[in-house]
């Protein structure tokens, strides 16, 4: 009976890895669909119990967001769907203020506020490595 179970166990765990490993291959491509049509910022939520959410934020040469996806859910079923509100806003128009009056719940108003965050600082790193060289 024991043996049953732990031949069960390994089972979903290779299938929970071959299902992973193609949602993030399916991510992947879609990032590059994104990045034919600018720069893309990431925000995220972290899940845990609750449904992990990933907002892309497509945005100009001018930092304003032009096109806005978000993926959230609890399973590697998840796909993205358009998440416009932000269009037209500047990357760096978005917090928690504007969020909360847009009605957004507390996991996804830190989704918006990461891919805010998370550019920022990639775009310090890149001013740090132009005055290194």
């Amino acid at each position: 009976m024991l043996g049953y179970f732990v031949a069960l166990a390994v089972v979903v765990w290779i299938a929970q890895t071959v299902l992973g490993l193609r949602q993030f291959k399916k991510f992947n491509a879609h990032l590059k669909e994104l990045r034919k049509l600018g720069r893309v910022a990431i925000g995220r939520a972290r899940g845990g119990f609750r449904a992990g959410i990933l907002v892309l934020f497509v945005i100009d040469p001018y930092c304003r967001i032009i096109k806005g996806e978000i993926m959230e859910g609890r399973t590697v079923f998840t796909g993205f769907k358009p998440f416009d509100d932000f269009n037209g806003v500047t990357l760096f128009e978005l917090s928690e203020d504007l969020c909360k009056g847009m009605k957004l719940n507390a996991r996804q108003t830190a989704a918006v506020v990461s891919a805010r965050h998370d550019y920022e600082n990639y775009l310090k790193i890149q001013d740090e490595e132009l005055v290194a060289d």
